[in-house]
């Protein structure tokens, strides 16, 4: 009698798994193989849900973006505008281990990116989810005229936030990262 599995769930335990080798290992160390050895079973473990590697990090990529949003929504409850922002803000900053390992793994991919289509899909699909986040926060704070620059300004400063962090771990603790957080806020009156 065969077993039942959970689709959906294998679908998450295979996507996790890749995430996991992607922080760890890096891009080159994504196969189909490889992440089927890593959940302990067989290479149609994984083909049976991805054919490909480029399936395999779209699936990544939307589940990524479904987790940010529940993720999100639950850490936001019963803020206000100002609080809102400040929660968004500090999600998007590696203040813990597993922000900084999934950080790292997102940074490493960078080079990656003109070698295969798929990932420079992801990256411009996280570019827009961010902004979107950011223009969605703002708008209530902030003019029209003035919330695209806010926009971008919180961007960069958040992207070069992460960056140091990645590059410079010990020298850019979660105090330091919020400390320039907090002056680039109040800079902008935010």
């Amino acid at each position: 009698m065969p077993r039942h599995v959970d689709h959906e769930q294998r679908k998450r335990d295979i996507t996790a798994a890749a995430m996991r080798i992607l922080a760890e290992r890096g891009l080159g160390a994504l196969t189909l193989k490889s992440l089927a050895k890593e959940l302990g079973g067989s290479i149609t473990l994984v083909t049976h849900f991805y054919a490909t590697r480029a399936e395999l990090l779209q699936a990544i990529t939307e589940t990524v973006l479904q987790d940010y949003d529940v993720e999100l929504a639950g850490l936001e409850e019963g803020a206000d505008a100002r609080e809102r922002l400040q929660i968004l803000l500090e999600w998007m900053l590696p203040l813990d281990e597993e922000a900084w390992i999934a950080e790292c793994g997102r940074v490493a991919l960078i080079g990656q990116r003109e070698d295969d289509p798929s990932i420079d899909s992801f990256f411009d699909l996280m570019d827009t989810r961010m902004r979107e986040y950011l223009r969605d926060h703002l708008r209530p704070l902030v003019e029209e005229e003035r919330l695209e620059p806010m926009v971008d300004v919180l961007r960069v400063t958040v992207n070069g936030i992460v960056l140091a962090a990645v590059e410079h771990r010990e020298e850019w603790p979660a105090k330091r990262q919020l400390a320039v957080l907090g002056q680039v806020l109040a800079a902008f009156d935010l």
